[in-house]
């Protein structure tokens, strides 16, 4: 086990111990002596606990700390004692232990099942005769039991055993080697520095990265006892060009952390360096600045790269906030692109309402300034910004596309009406705009239904009441998965005999659903022309398949020839929607719409919608249509659709060739016969 995994092993212990302290049942200290030695992995943790106490009652005293561990280190040496009591065991050891435990601990060092828990409690028992007791196992370890006590001397800085390492980072085994060489980083001092610095000079070093980790751990350690010019010295040795990028940067940023007042200087001076690794250092320190470095630093920027300038402005809008804000105001105005798109996310960062004006008119720019400018608006306080936006609304029509994004996103309410006034212009410029707005914010309640509803009535028929009845229909469909669409608008609509009222109907048809059913089939048996026309619409608009039969039953009834088109084509669409129907029944419904439709822009539909049914069948009922000129352009687009599934085509390649080869004669389309001569090659 290595020195992580024992210190996860150790915080799972803990976390374990505490979660148990409250499920474990309750032993005396006695009864706690008996099972404790018994102890496995998974087993109720009160005997460990009461252990526990014992530990922390004896704390306080020398005599009762060394009585204590003496107990817990005999239970070592029984044979009957369990792994996990064991490592449990060396665990309060770490605490407790003491010289007369160490001979105990050093035997179980050596033994590959108990070595690394025993060494963990070495390296925190105190004193010289620990200490020796990890030196002498050196001689008596291999692979990564050695590797893990050369760590272990690491921690406990021993300098004495310098030399064996030194000796031992030239051993064949690369797992010690590298441990040696990380151990002699670890303790630090002047005759690890040295012997560090003479393997880094060998001209043929393997592990030139491992020793000038080392090194690097070397200098810090030097550091931290004010021995800074030696530290800067190891660290200068790092700093140049020809060493790798990690070694490289890492020491760069240990020069800088000794640098004081200098600092801000020299990141100035590394930010317009060509040294790639020094900007990226420089930039790194830019948060760590005080602000009284970070205001020189601002003094001096004109001369650096644009990158440079972009990280100092960031930092000085999230650093300073509004006290920034005339130097932001001045890069916004700039020539660099990048800058001045800083700039403007700095001014998001600042959220100054002085702003607001500004970031208004820079809606109406191009990308990508339009695009930060909203998201700085949206960063803006809602009380300040809202009503700004709501007279942009009004003012700045070229904005406004940005401007209900920005209002979208901030779901600001208050701007439903202004949007509903806008949303009733019967130009689709003016109107699918505000649409678009409504359809972000509102909800479907009965504060703003009801305003919907209106903006229907307002609707001129055609193509802006379709667009309305659609707004309406995403906004319902903010409601849970398994609510009935219609249930706000029919709330909304009241005591309305809704049977009588024509405008809404095809509305109800769009939003589907029990309630809406049932009253557009009364619609449809009503004397009034109007109701009846509008039900039908209603019928036609059904979200699903579930009126399949009464499109049918429209579009076959010879009486009402003005209703059979629309119907027709409801009907085609609805049956070829996904839904669990086998595909061959699907294909029966479209044969008969087939049957019934005496246009050809109603029969290329049915074709179109025919490459949802994945068939055989279909590809061969479409097939036939290729010799019909009105219909032979649709039928070679289906039927390539149908040769993409390889599923279908690769089993039926022998009916797919012939049928693909007629495609790519007949088809106008370049594509569709680009596609058809790929499928016949298997592509």
């Amino acid at each position: 086990m290595s020195f992580p995994v024992f210190r996860v092993c150790l915080s799972t212990w803990i976390a374990t111990i505490l979660l148990a302290g409250f499920v474990a049942a309750d032993v005396t200290v006695e009864q706690a002596w008996e099972q404790m030695p018994r102890y496995e992995y998974g087993q109720d943790m009160g005997p460990l606990l009461a252990i526990d106490r014992e530990v922390i009652r004896v704390m306080g005293s020398a005599e009762k700390r060394a009585d204590l561990a003496a107990r817990l280190a005999a239970l070592l040496e029984d044979e009957a004692t369990t792994p996990a009591a064991r490592q449990y065991i060396c665990l309060q050891l770490r605490n407790i232990g003491t010289d007369a435990q160490v001979p105990i601990l050093a035997r179980l060092l050596r033994q590959p099942d108990s070595s690394e828990m025993a060494r963990h409690a070495l390296e925190s028992i105190p004193g010289q005769a620990s200490l020796q007791a990890l030196r002498d196992a050196l001689d008596d370890l291999q692979g990564p039991l050695l590797a893990g006590v050369l760590g272990s001397l690491a921690m406990r800085q021993d300098d004495a055993s310098v030399d064996t390492l030194v000796s031992l980072a030239g051993s064949p085994d690369a797992i010690v080697a590298v441990a040696s060489v990380r151990a002699l980083g670890g303790i630090g001092g002047a005759e690890a520095t040295e012997a560090l610095r003479a393997m880094a000079a060998g001209d043929d070093q393997p592990m030139h990265r491992e020793v000038s980790v080392a090194l690097l751990d070397c200098a810090a350690s030097l550091a931290a006892s004010d021995r800074v010019e030696a530290a800067r010295e190891i660290y200068e040795s790092f700093a140049d060009a020809d060493q790798p990028i990690g070694i490289r940067r890492a020491a760069l940023t240990a020069l800088l952390d000794l640098q004081d007042q200098q600092a801000s200087q020299t990141v100035l001076e590394w930010f317009g360096s060509e040294d790639r690794v020094q900007r990226q250092v420089a930039a790194a320190r830019l948060t760590m600045l005080t602000d009284q470095q970070l205001d020189q630093l601002a003094t001096q920027t004109e001369a650096l790269p644009e990158s440079a300038q972009v990280a100092i402005l960031e930092l000085l809008a999230i650093r300073k906030g509004v006290r920034a804000l005339p130097r932001v105001l001045e890069a916004v105005s700039s020539d660099q692109p990048r800058l001045q798109q800083a700039a403007i996310r700095s001014l998001g960062l600042i959220a100054d309402a002085r702003t607001i004006p500004l970031l208004l008119e820079m809606l109406a720019e191009d990308e990508p300034a339009s695009s930060l400018a909203a998201q700085a608006l949206t960063s803006m306080p809602r009380t300040q910004v809202g009503p700004a936006l709501l007279k942009a609304l009004q003012e700045q029509p070229a904005a406004r596309p940005a401007v209900v994004d920005v209002l979208k996103k901030l779901v600001y309410y208050e701007a439903i009406d202004p949007l509903i006034e806008i949303a009733a212009s019967d130009d689709p410029a003016v109107y699918q705009v505000a649409l678009d707005g409504l359809r972000g914010i509102a909800d479907p309640d009965q504060t703003d239904i009801p305003r919907l509803l209106n903006l229907l009535q307002r609707s001129t028929p055609g193509r802006h009441r379709d667009d309305v009845e659609r707004t309406i229909l995403i906004v319902c469909d903010k409601q849970p998965a398994q609510a009935d669409r219609a249930e706000p608008v029919l709330k909304a609509l009241g005591e309305i005999d809704v049977t009588r009222s024509a405008l809404h109907l095809p509305l109800l048809g769009r939003l589907g659903g029990p309630q809406a059913l049932k009253i557009l089939d009364a619609a449809l048996e009503s004397d009034d022309a109007q109701v009846r026309d509008a039900a039908v619409r209603g019928i036609c608009n059904w979200p699903d398949a579930s009126v399949a039969d009464r499109l049918m039953e429209l579009a076959a009834d010879a009486n009402r020839r003005g209703d059979q088109q629309r119907a027709l084509r409801a009907y085609v669409r609805v049956v070829t929607l996904p839904s669990d129907r086998e595909e061959p029944q699907t294909l029966e419904m479209l044969q008969s719409a087939m049957r019934l439709a005496t246009r050809t822009e109603d029969r290329q539909l049915i074709l179109t919608r025919a490459s949802t049914v994945r068939t055989m069948e279909a590809v061969q009922w479409i097939a036939q249509y290729l010799d019909r000129p009105e219909l032979a352009q649709a039928a070679c687009v289906s039927l390539v659709d149908l040769a993409h599934h390889r599923f279908l085509r690769q089993p039926n390649m022998d009916r797919f060739h012939p049928i693909l080869e007629r495609v790519s004669q007949i088809s106008k389309d370049a594509d569709v016969v680009s596609r058809a001569r790929r499928y016949q090659l298997g592509l």
